[in-house]
């Protein structure tokens, strides 16, 4: 069973350092992605489920910069929801992030109802399944 652990690693850690890897920072021309998950308030799942509809059509509304904004709610547990956010770029982002709306929006009414959240930073993989620009 050891030698089959080994063996692997191994393997994976060849298939690993032979993938192009996809720097830190964002390269030009590339989108600026985020995935948020968050875990609302049982009882205000309605409530958190029209102030995502808001902002998703504010957003997609007066953001030329916005590519794709959906929200996505989970099958198993319905007070927990997915937003995939991409940007043309971390400016475009920041103009999001920014806007009058969102800060009305999401700052003030949804935080409130949301009981964990986390955002992470990702990047697409391009059409030959290579990271970034390799």
């Amino acid at each position: 069973m050891q030698k089959q652990f080994f063996l692997f690693c191994v393997l994976f850690l060849t298939l690993l350092s032979a993938y192009p890897r996809h720097s830190q920072a964002q390269n030009a021309g590339e989108p600026y992605v985020i995935l948020v998950e968050f875990t609302l308030d049982e009882s205000r799942v309605d409530e958190a489920i029209e102030l995502l509809s808001d902002i998703q059509l504010q957003t997609l509304e007066n953001e030329e910069g916005c590519l794709v904004y959906d929200v996505l709610l989970s099958e198993e547990d319905p007070a927990r929801v997915f937003i995939y956010e991409s940007y043309e770029s971390e400016a475009a982002y920041k103009v999001h992030s920014n806007a009058s709306y969102f800060k009305e929006i999401v700052l003030k009414k949804l935080k409130p109802l949301i009981k964990s959240q986390k955002i992470t930073k990702v990047f697409p993989l391009n059409f030959e399944g290579v990271l970034g620009d390799a």
